[in-house]
């Protein structure tokens, strides 16, 4: 999924856990169980524009990082001001497993090679079919739209 999709995950999880280790951990095992739904990024690689995987996936974070942004924003100033530590800390859970796997993307450190082969695997531990990217992007903003309306 999308950060902005798994960032909304955690804005909701902040509105109902108050324990800040605790929504940060919850946030991060959401992004796992969502990444087990087929979500349509995988065809971010195919695209034509750019040359290379890296400034594919560089150009898609950086309108991903804009939409969490503006979001965020938005989650913040519509939400109860006693839930915003939770709600960042879910939020910061939430994208943790996607910085992680690019931080490996970025470094090929042995120290996270497991984690991006159990990242990957996640991905098609229930479905093994993707979708296509449109009918994903559709999913995914249909899902931050239900995000943004329980948050108020």
């Amino acid at each position: 999924m999308y950060i902005t999709a798994h960032a909304a995950t955690g804005a909701v999880l902040g509105q109902y856990i108050s324990s800040v280790p605790l929504a940060f951990l919850t946030g991060f095992v959401m992004h796992l169980i969502l990444d087990m739904i087929p979500h349509g990024d995988k065809w971010i690689k195919d695209w034509k524009w750019f040359k290379n995987r890296m400034t594919r996936i560089a150009v898609a974070s950086f309108i991903d990082l804009i939409g969490v942004i503006t979001m965020s924003i938005y989650w913040i100033n519509h939400s109860d001001p006693k839930n915003l530590a939770p709600m960042l800390a879910a939020i910061a859970g939430s994208v943790a497993p996607d910085a992680l796997w690019g931080l490996y993307e970025l470094t090929k450190s042995p120290i996270l090679k497991w984690y991006r082969t159990l990242h990957t695997e996640i991905h098609e531990l229930i479905f093994k079919k993707e979708i296509s990217m449109k009918q994903g992007f559709l999913l995914q903003i249909i899902f931050v739209i239900i995000a943004t309306w329980i948050i108020g």
